[in-house]
């Protein structure tokens, strides 16, 4: 089954009115359920405008994105909202947690805009923190967590929405050797679960831990 199906998407960026940027070129990509798919390339390659596109974060400029079936460029910025909230599950490099809450309240926060009821969303957060290994850490704030403990925390967020599908930019590229791995070993366990993971990397021993490698450059997927 298709759950991310790109066809011809072009993405150009207009800084002025006299200047246009591609920075997509008629990529077209099929992504199944279930798989972990790394996406490869040098800076300015085209990597993360596809993982913003395929994550609802921006529209292409032409072309068209399905998301299991459903054609999301014809989507309002509310439907878009609602696709993401119920479907995906973000990673970034830089965790993007917020300084003014502990762990628990940082990945409490989806099921808030979910409504789900206070008791049960600060249960469902702190399993999923003991889950992976930060249960001495609940109440801690982002600034007195580990880079590493910063992302699983930031993974935890990302999961507690149970999405079918994981996009993660760049998760270790702030971290040491160790961490990196740890985290990595998380994806590992999230993918034997059934889950899609689509993963923006520069790293090949990164890369490899994928099913499957997609390269771009020049915004165009190369083989």
């Amino acid at each position: 089954m298709k759950v991310i199906e790109l066809k011809d998407v072009w993405k150009v960026y207009k800084p002025s009115e006299s200047v246009e940027v591609p920075a997509l070129r008629g990529i077209n990509l099929v992504i199944k359920k279930g798989e972990y798919v790394a996406i490869m390339g040098p800076s300015g390659s085209g990597k993360s405008t596809l993982m913003h596109i395929i994550g609802c974060l921006d529209v292409p400029t032409k072309g068209k994105v399905f998301l299991q079936g459903k054609d999301i460029t014809t989507l309002s910025e509310d439907e878009l909202a609602r696709v993401r909230g119920k479907t995906i599950g973000f990673v970034f490099q830089s965790y993007n947690l917020i300084p003014s809450l502990n762990a628990l309240q940082n990945v409490e926060l989806p099921l808030i805009f979910q409504n789900v009821p206070k008791e049960e969303r600060r249960e469902r957060a702190k399993k999923i923190l003991e889950r992976l290994g930060l249960e001495k850490r609940l109440h801690h704030r982002p600034n007195q967590l580990s880079g590493g403990q910063q992302q699983r925390v930031a993974i935890a967020r990302a999961i507690i929405t149970n999405p079918d599908i994981i996009l993660a930019d760049e998760p270790t590229g702030n971290l040491d050797s160790k961490s990196g791995e740890e985290v990595l070993q998380i994806f590992d366990e999230l993918h034997e679960e059934g889950r899609t993971i689509v993963m923006v990397t520069h790293e090949k021993y990164v890369a490899k831990r994928a099913e499957r490698i997609v390269k771009i450059k020049d915004g165009r997927i190369v083989k």
